[in-house]
């Protein structure tokens, strides 16, 4: 989780060698703040790459780059130098939206290039978010720049007599950079609240067909996109003498609101194991009844509209009425066969519980049937 966490870093500082190359335009010759430019961007770009052990990139550098790599080609092979000379600023802002209009019509195909490769997941999640990260930021750029420049159309067919030399030098040079500067503030800002948000936030691990761990989504992000993600959860059967108990579900529950459903459930998260998970759900038993271990009974996929869920099936067997009442809660209750059999359908269980019920019927509830009590057991 931290690692995706650190994903979501400030892209827009990869712009700078170019912001550098506009600010040094109105100090320096162009050809001098091209240069310069041009060799803070590489060794911007070698930084970063000596940093990818340590999950640094900068990928905005690379608009950067392929930005003076335009403009260098305009040096060379066009006879445009008087135009460079006067209107650096503008031809830099053009080539660079054109560099962005092609990395924004990339995306989709080097996203998915990457969603599918071999690499380790963990890194893949962190790829993943830093380049939506990046593409975000290069949009944000593309559109505002693209703005700029419809404007300074507009403002070069207005009259004469309406232009001023304060305005024109103030569209034509300081507003690409004000702009710039602008939004890597915007995206460090953003950023701050996000990350503060993240640290609420909780983490699940996203599975594959198989049941393994691809990644990890947020909580909140999964629950705008019904079905889309395949989670792992535990669940936890209390029975006492042949008997279920079961209580309301939270209202706000996710699927099968305030219906009928076991006391101990608990989604899976990122980097947790389920026997950690198991325990974090039965805490508040642990002091009570130190000696409980919970039992694994299946683990199956539960689908409907809303989810896909790998769920464990845990079961606890108590003997001791004292040890119910221990796990009581409020508004909870034993079920018996008979009494669960007569309702079943009726729409006062979760469907979790009635999808399991069947297999707990021919098992665990068969068991104690047949199986004499043991009054001091707990298995």
């Amino acid at each position: 989780m931290n690692r995706v966490k650190k994903g979501w870093e400030n892209q827009a500082i990869g712009l700078m060698p170019w912001l550098l190359f506009l600010f040094l335009d109105n100090y320096l010759s162009y050809l001098t703040a091209f240069v310069v430019a041009v060799v803070v961007c590489i060794g911007g770009m070698f930084f970063f790459h000596l940093r990818r052990k340590d999950n640094m990139y900068a990928f905005m550098l690379m608009p950067s780059l392929l930005t003076f790599l335009l403009y260098s080609i305009c040096l060379v092979f066009l006879p445009i130098q008087p135009v460079l000379q006067v209107n650096t600023p503008l031809i830099a802002e053009i080539l660079l939206v054109i560099v962005l209009i092609f990395f924004h019509a990339t995306q989709k195909g080097f996203l998915h290039h990457i969603r599918s490769s071999k690499m380790p997941a963990s890194r893949r999640t962190y790829i993943l978010t830093t380049l939506n990260e990046f593409y975000f930021v290069a949009q944000l750029f593309q559109n505002l720049y693209t703005l700029h420049l419809f404007m300074v159309i507009f403002y070069t067919i207005l009259p004469e007599n309406v232009q001023d030399v304060r305005w024109t030098r103030f569209l034509y040079r300081d507003s690409g950079i004000i702009i710039g500067l602008l939004v890597m503030v915007y995206e460090q800002i953003r950023l701050r609240l996000l990350q503060g948000r993240l640290r609420k936030e909780m983490w699940l691990p996203v599975l594959n067909d198989q049941g393994n761990v691809i990644g990890c989504i947020a909580y909140s992000v999964s629950r705008l996109l019904p079905k889309k993600y395949y989670h792992p959860v535990v669940r936890v059967v209390l029975l006492y003498k042949g008997m279920l108990y079961l209580v309301p579900r939270h209202p706000h529950a996710w699927v099968s609101a305030s219906l009928l459903d076991y006391p101990f459930q608990r989604y899976v998260l990122f980097r947790q194991t389920i026997a950690a998970t198991v325990r974090q759900a039965l805490v508040k038993l642990k002091d009570c009844l130190p000696n409980v271990t919970p039992r694994l009974l299946v683990r199956y996929t539960f689908e409907n509209e809303q989810v896909k869920q790998q769920v464990s099936l845990f079961v606890i067997n108590l003997r001791e009425e004292v040890q119910l009442e221990l796990c009581k809660t409020e508004n909870g209750k034993l079920w018996s066969v008979r009494q669960i059999e007569e309702n079943l359908g009726a729409g006062i269980f979760s469907e979790y519980f009635e999808k399991e019920y069947a297999y707990l019927k021919n098992t665990i509830l068969l068991a104690e049937r047949l199986i004499p009590s043991q009054s001091t057991s707990i298995s």
